[in-house]
């Protein structure tokens, strides 16, 4: 009723001026009037607010795709529950955003355009050197076209041209398969020269983009990863002693780590980049030490594990809890040995 009056009844009254500008002001901050529009005889220049509603009918992408990029871009806050008509943000901080979205495309577009296989545009993604625009999981066309072409180009700048079925070249894919060095790390050698890059004339795009063998098993990226292989050696990946030991629960043996009870290194593997718990033979006596397992006292003594968890529960002695909660069949020593004395007597 009162934009009503405003718009129509006392249009032409000046008296109402005044207030008329508070109130358009007000309606264009909180409405998503769109340009060309008329707010109480003011033709709108440009839009100043969208609602997701809008965004959508403008650029023809869906409202759960979009509001996965704008939640991520910060446009909403993560929990926000409202009506798409009522979720509105600034459109001229976001329209770069919504001018790119509808040319973002899904992994199989992305890897024809750039000539990859659907295994190396996962490879490259994984070691950061092709970047998704987004990282919302139910996004399916996350992918810039310009990135992929972007990174072809720099490489076929630096790469040799190979006569068709020239020997002795392997792809970059298969450097990671046969030797275990990253895509990115091959890639980064390629970029300052440390390796030469071909290209072969019978191969489109990215597949057809070649390293020298002989240059890649000469070359010191193999050198420091044997180097850093052979550090590691004399070391025992944390979730596999465990194993070892018979406790079987995620993260039991972890949690004793993180919680300060036995010692291990917090390494990242040279190869996959991820970080994990080792431990070294000074680590596994330490932990022998202080604990032990129904596993390891079978191994031990030779009795039965039936026999072994009988004479635990007759003495009343449980597994180790850590603050309070039981993690696996971990015991400590201190508390089981008498009772092996009496067993083995």
């Amino acid at each position: 009723m009162l934009l009503e009056a405003l718009g129509r009844l006392y249009r032409s009254d000046d008296s109402f001026d005044g207030f008329r500008d508070i109130v358009r002001r007000h309606l264009l901050r909180i409405w998503p009037v769109e340009a060309g529009d008329e707010v109480l005889g003011q033709t709108v220049p440009e839009r100043r607010l969208h609602s997701l509603a809008s965004a959508s009918r403008e650029t023809g992408v869906g409202k759960s795709v979009l509001n996965g990029f704008l939640t991520e871009a910060g446009a909403f806050p993560p929990d926000d529950t409202r009506a798409d008509a009522r979720k509105t943000f600034d459109a001229k901080k976001y329209k770069p955003l919504l001018e790119e979205i509808p040319t973002l495309v899904g992994p199989i577009a992305m890897r024809k355009a750039m000539g990859a296989t659907l295994v190396e545009l996962k490879s490259l993604k994984a070691d950061g050197v092709l970047a998704p625009r987004t990282k919302v999981a139910t996004i399916k066309s996350p992918w810039r076209v310009s990135d992929g072409l972007h990174l072809l180009e720099e490489l076929e700048r630096k790469a040799i041209l190979l006569e068709a079925g020239t020997l002795g070249w392997e792809t970059i894919q298969h450097v990671h398969k046969r030797v275990g060095l990253s895509v990115g790390q091959v890639i980064a050698a390629i970029r300052d020269g440390r390796l030469r890059v071909g290209k072969r004339a019978e191969a489109f795009g990215y597949h057809g983009l070649v390293v020298n063998v002989a240059e890649v098993d000469q070359s010191e990226l193999l050198r420091s990863r044997e180097q850093k292989m052979a550090a590691m050696e004399g070391e025992m990946n944390a979730t596999a002693f465990a194993r070892s030991i018979g406790v079987r629960e995620k993260g039991a043996l972890q949690a004793l780590i993180e919680g300060g009870h036995t010692p291990a290194m917090e390494v990242l593997h040279p190869l996959t980049k991820r970080s994990q718990w080792r431990m070294s033979g000074a680590d596994i006596a330490a932990f022998h030490d202080k604990f032990t397992t129904p596993t390891v006292i079978v191994k031990e003594t030779g009795l039965h594990r039936n026999t072994i968890l009988a004479a635990f529960a007759a003495h009343g002695i449980e597994a180790f809890r850590l603050n309070g909660v039981a993690i696996g069949p971990i015991y400590l020593q201190k508390e089981v040995a008498p009772v092996l004395n009496t067993l083995m007597s």
